[in-house]
């Protein structure tokens, strides 16, 4: 299994990185966690086909975790694709899709697509893949945000704190944080991830605007990600 960061960066592609974003290569394919305005080059500066993912898992809809998505759709696939999200994925994805390319969006699209809404608490087989949700602390009530279990690998996606039993014997946590704002807690912040490390052999940062990255530091089992950093 190969994890790759297709990007490391907060929302607004700090210190010239890309919005942060998980490619997985594993014995039954490939597979994307979220998929933000810069992942599809991400994966061009890889050498990689878009063609190849048979899967793109989101972890909550904001725009600089989803954005990517109507440029996936355009190319010339023809393999099935399966998408997954928290409620409220499939019409958004699809308005996404809409107002980027509206004549585009009335027309059948040349591949099989499947888009899975996720519940917290929901776990799922998709792509031979066993898929948990986990309800993570990041937007108002109206709105859904996730973290996920993917067999072994654990993304936090952005929270405040990590979900009960999401790290409980994975290999691997994709985890992402941001600088601690006053009376904003939206983003688990590196001074308590440092605090709290969970028991997990290794753990991969993401997600660092300016003032998280200048604070964080590679120890132990823990690595500061830059784009296109891979184990």
């Amino acid at each position: 299994m190969k994890v790759t960061a297709l990007g490391t960066a907060d929302a607004l592609c700090s210190s010239g990185r890309g919005n942060t974003a998980w490619l997985v290569d594993d014995a039954r394919g490939s597979y994307a966690v979220d998929f933000g305005p810069t992942a599809l080059l991400a994966l061009r500066k890889l050498g990689r086909d878009p063609e190849e993912l048979d899967a793109v898992h989101f972890t909550h809809l904001h725009g600089d975790h989803i954005a990517g998505w109507p440029f996936l759709l355009l190319g010339a696939r023809t393999r099935p694709l399966l998408a997954s999200g928290p409620p409220g994925a499939r019409d958004r994805l699809h308005a996404l899709w809409a107002a980027c390319y509206a004549d585009a969006s009335e027309r059948p699209l040349p591949f099989a697509l499947t888009v899975i809404e996720l519940q917290p608490g929901e776990s799922r087989e998709l792509c031979n893949r066993q898929v948990t949700a986990f309800r993570a602390q990041h937007m108002g009530p109206r709105h859904v945000a996730l973290s996920l279990r993917i067999d072994g690998i654990a993304f936090s996606g952005d929270t405040s704190e990590l979900a009960g039993g999401l790290c409980d014997g994975a290999k691997l946590l994709c985890c992402e944080c941001a600088h601690a704002v006053p009376g904003k807690r939206k983003h688990l912040d590196w001074e308590t991830l440092r605090d709290n490390l969970p028991e997990v052999p290794r753990i991969l940062i993401a997600h660092l605007g300016e003032d998280a990255r200048r604070a964080a530091r590679s120890f132990g089992n823990v690595q500061i990600c830059d784009d296109f950093d891979s184990i």
